[in-house]
């Protein structure tokens, strides 16, 4: 099932980032896209000939306000675990957000594990299409919601994301706008991503 989320360029009116998305101790908010693999729900078309590898801090964290912004977020809590959460502007909009999250592990064929929703409702799914993927489908209104999960300790993960907009000016498709991700790396939190998908890579185990 889809879940509604991030915000495309098409979605004008739609609040992308706001101050209610605050920045705690250094951290790192990343979504990963399964490689090929995995079919998502929406069509996000071809990825990218190079997707951007960026470096993600542990043990950093961003302090999302519910209701407040649309997005996704992702951080990396040391030890090879995972965090991801989305949000979105239903305080400001009345709407709600659909998003479809595929996280995945790196060419170096590390399987993904432990994987958990967090605070996850009826319309929610947490699903693996395979050991080396987990797929989350959420739909987010004033509320957050996310998953966690493991993988090899230092590993890179990719995180891909799609969005699906009600409103009338998106004309209902699904959009895969890097602006929706965000993560904490180098110390500063990076509202928006080069490529979606997106390779991160810890910057310790």
């Amino acid at each position: 099932m889809a879940l509604t989320v991030s915000p495309s360029p098409a979605c004008i009116g739609r609040t992308w980032w706001t101050p209610g998305w605050a920045a705690l101790s250094g951290a790192a908010l990343v979504l990963l896209a399964a490689e090929g693999c995995v079919e998502s729900r929406g069509d996000s078309g071809p990825i990218p000939e190079q997707v951007a590898d960026v470096v993600i801090d542990a043990g950093g964290a961003l302090e999302l306000d519910p209701g407040a912004g649309v997005g996704v977020a992702i951080a990396y809590d040391g030890a090879g675990r995972w965090q991801l959460t989305t949000a979105c502007d239903t305080l400001l909009t009345q709407q709600v957000c659909e998003f479809d999250v595929l996280v995945s592990s790196d060419a170096s064929g590390e399987e993904l594990s432990d994987g958990a929703g967090v605070d996850l409702e009826a319309e929610d799914e947490l699903s693996a299409p395979d050991p080396f993927a987990l797929e989350l489908q959420a739909v987010t209104d004033d509320d957050l919601d996310g998953m966690t999960f493991s993988a090899s300790p230092g590993a890179t993960v990719r995180v891909s994301v799609l969005f699906y907009d009600p409103a009338i000016d998106s004309q209902f498709n699904w959009t895969d706008d890097p602006r929706m991700l965000s993560w904490v790396g180098h110390g500063a939190v990076n509202w928006g991503a080069p490529t979606n998908p997106i390779d991160l890579t810890p910057d310790q185990p």
